[in-house]
């Protein structure tokens, strides 16, 4: 996965979905302590929300779910 910035283009099926075109920061891979459940990928949607209180919030998904879902922007946020 490349480092840096992603658009939401689609939505997951499940729950509200929104999100579609926003922007995320990817964080890294990961998967559970145990190494036998799907690759995930953390990332932080890069918008405040004020039921967020101002925080920013850490996300996961499978990476297979991500890669379908974002898009690759770039390493920065687009001008």
């Amino acid at each position: 996965m490349q480092a840096g910035v992603y658009r939401k283009v689609a939505v997951s099926g499940r729950g509200k979905g929104g999100g579609v075109g926003e922007l995320y920061l990817f964080i890294n891979l990961s998967r559970d302590h145990y190494g036998q459940g799907p690759d995930l990928v953390t990332y932080v949607p890069l918008r405040i929300e004020p039921e967020w209180a101002g925080t920013l919030r850490h996300c996961y998904l499978p990476r297979s779910d991500f890669e379908r879902m974002f898009e690759y922007v770039g390493e920065g946020l687009p001008l």
